[in-house]
C-alpha cells in the first residue's frame, strides 16, 4: 500500500488523495516516478481545462448586463464587456467569457414568456442542460413566469438562485420621496421581506434569494452571492470556478488560498528530482525555478500584478497607486522570473525565521507518505516550507488590498451621502 490509513486521513484537508489513489498507484507501477510526475503536472492544471456555464436570466432592463461585467470585474467601457442599457430587449442568446478563463462562461438569456421565448418551448429554446447554474434575476417582483421556470428547474435537479437587483436605485429613490423619514435598513428589510413572500405564495420558499447592486459590490449581498455560487457549484468543478474568479474580497481570497495550498505539496513532489538550492541564514533547500513559476501564480491569483491592481482599482473607483502600495508593505514582487523570486524568498527568511520551523515540519510530515516516489525528500520539504511562506505574505498583501479598496469605496459613498442632504 503507498499511503498509510492513518497518514491518508490527514491529506484529506490538502487534496482530495484518496479519489486519485488508484491512478495513483497505476501511474506508479507502469512508469515509476516519471509516470506519476506526469500525472501531477497534469492534475495543477486541470482546472484550464474544465467548462464552466452559468446562466443569467431576466428581461430586458433587470441589470443582467451590469452583473456580468462585475463579476467578471469589467465596467462597461472595457474591452469584452457586455452592453448596458436599457432600450433593447435580448433576442438572441449570447455568452461572454471570463477575461482570465475562457472556459468560464456567463450567459446572457431572455425571460421567459415573451413572444421569441414562450413558456412553452423555453427550457428547449434555451438548451436547459447545457448551464451548471442559473440566476434568475429581476429590478422589481418576480413575476409568475420566474418562480414557473423556478419550479421547472426544481423538478430536473437544477441549481439556481433569485437575484434581486438595482437595490441601491431603490434606496436612492425612497431617500428622494421620504427625505425625513427615510431608512435604508428599512427600505432593504421590506424589499427582502416582499420578494421572500411573494416566492413562498408561488412555491419557491427554499430557494435562495440575494439583494445587490452590480456597481456597490461591497454592499448588500453580491459577495455573498459570489460565495454561495462557489459553494454550490457541482464538485468536480468548484475548484475551477474558485481558481477563475476573481480575488475582489475576502472571502474569495481565503477560498483561493486554500485552493492554492491544496496542490502546494503536489509541487513540493514535483521538487523531489530537482538539486535543491540552499536558502539563506537556514540550512534549507528548494527547487527554485519551481518555486518562482509557482509564486508567480499566486501573485496573479491573488490579483496583485499591476494589471489586477489597475482594474480592480477602477472598479472600486479608488487610486491605483493606493492598491500598488497596499502591496508593497507586504511584499515587493513586480518582476517576475527566478531572480525577483530569489529576493523575495530571502527577505521571507530573513523576517520570517520564527515560521519556518513550523513550516518545514509541516512539509516534512508528507515525507513518510510519499517518499518511496520522491529521489529528494529535503528538496520537497524545503520547496513546501518556502512555498507555504510565499503564499502566506501574497495573501497578506490581497487582504490588505481589498480592505483599502473597500474603505476607499465607503468613503466615498459617505461623501456622495453628504452631498445628496446639503
Amino acid at each position: 500500500m503507498l499511503i498509510a490509513d492513518d497518514a491518508a486521513e490527514s491529506l484529506e484537508s490538502e487534496w482530495d488523495f484518496m479519489t486519485d489513489l488508484e491512478e495513483l498507484k497505476d501511474a506508479f507501477k507502469s512508469g515509476g516516478v516519471k509516470s506519476w510526475r506526469i500525472m501531477l503536472e497534469r492534475k495543477c492544471d486541470e482546472w484550464k481545462n474544465i467548462p464552466l456555464n452559468v446562466a443569467v436570466i431576466g428581461n430586458s432592463g433587470v441589470g443582467k448586463s451590469s452583473f456580468i461585467n462585475a463579476i467578471r470585474c469589467l465596467t462597461a467601457d472595457d474591452e469584452g464587456a457586455a452592453d448596458v442599457g436599457v432600450t433593447e430587449t435580448t433576442l438572441e442568446i449570447r455568452s461572454y467569457p471570463h477575461p482570465d478563463n475562457p472556459l468560464l462562461q456567463f450567459w446572457d438569456l431572455p425571460g421567459v414568456g415573451t413572444d421569441e421565448f414562450p413558456r412553452s418551448t423555453y427550457l428547449a429554446d434555451i438548451d436547459v442542460d447545457r448551464y451548471d447554474f442559473f440566476l434568475l434575476m429581476t429590478a422589481d417582483r418576480f413575476t409568475e413566469n420566474d418562480t414557473w421556470l423556478g419550479n421547472e428547474f426544481h423538478k430536473r435537479q437544477k441549481k439556481y438562485y433569485f437575484v434581486r437587483t438595482k437595490i441601491g436605485a431603490d434606496i436612492s429613490n425612497n431617500k428622494r420621496a421620504h427625505p425625513r423619514t427615510h431608512n435604508e435598513e428599512i427600505v432593504v428589510k421590506d424589499i427582502r421581506e416582499s420578494t421572500e413572500q411573494h416566492l413562498r405564495k408561488n412555491g419557491c420558499e427554499n430557494v435562495p434569494v440575494f439583494l445587490i447592486d452590480s456597481y456597490k459590490l461591497k454592499k448588500h449581498e453580491f459577495e455573498q452571492l459570489e460565495y454561495r455560487l462557489v459553494e454550490d457549484f457541482p464538485k468536480l468543478k468548484r475548484s475551477a470556478l474558485v481558481m477563475s474568479l476573481r480575488a475582489t474580497s475576502q472571502r474569495m481570497i481565503r477560498l483561493k488560498v486554500a485552493e492554492l495550498r491544496s496542490r502546494m505539496w503536489m509541487f513540493a513532489a514535483l521538487s523531489g528530482a530537482v538539486a535543491a538550492v540552499p536558502v539563506p541564514l537556514v540550512s534549507l533547500g528548494f527547487d527554485l525555478k519551481l518555486v518562482a513559476n509557482e509564486a508567480d501564480v499566486y501573485h496573479t491569483q491573488l490579483g496583485l500584478d499591476e494589471t489586477s491592481l489597475k482594474r480592480y482599482a477602477k472598479l472600486m473607483s479608488c487610486d491605483y497607486r493606493q492598491l500598488q502600495s497596499a502591496v508593497n508593505r507586504h511584499v515587493h514582487y513586480k518582476a517576475a522570473g527566478v531572480e525577483a523570486t530569489k529576493k523575495l524568498v530571502e527577505t521571507l527568511c530573513e523576517t520570517a525565521t520564527s515560521l519556518l520551523p513550523s513550516a518545514v515540519a509541516e512539509g516534512s510530515r508528507f515525507i513518510p507518505i510519499i517518499g518511496s516516489f520522491i529521489p529528494a525528500p529535503i528538496s520537497f520539504a524545503g520547496t513546501y516550507c518556502v512555498l507555504k511562506l510565499v503564499l502566506n505574505r501574497m495573501e497578506s498583501a490581497a487582504l490588505e488590498v481589498v480592505t483599502t479598496a473597500a474603505d476607499r469605496a465607503a468613503n466615498v459613498e459617505k461623501s456622495d451621502s453628504d452631498s445628496d442632504d446639503d
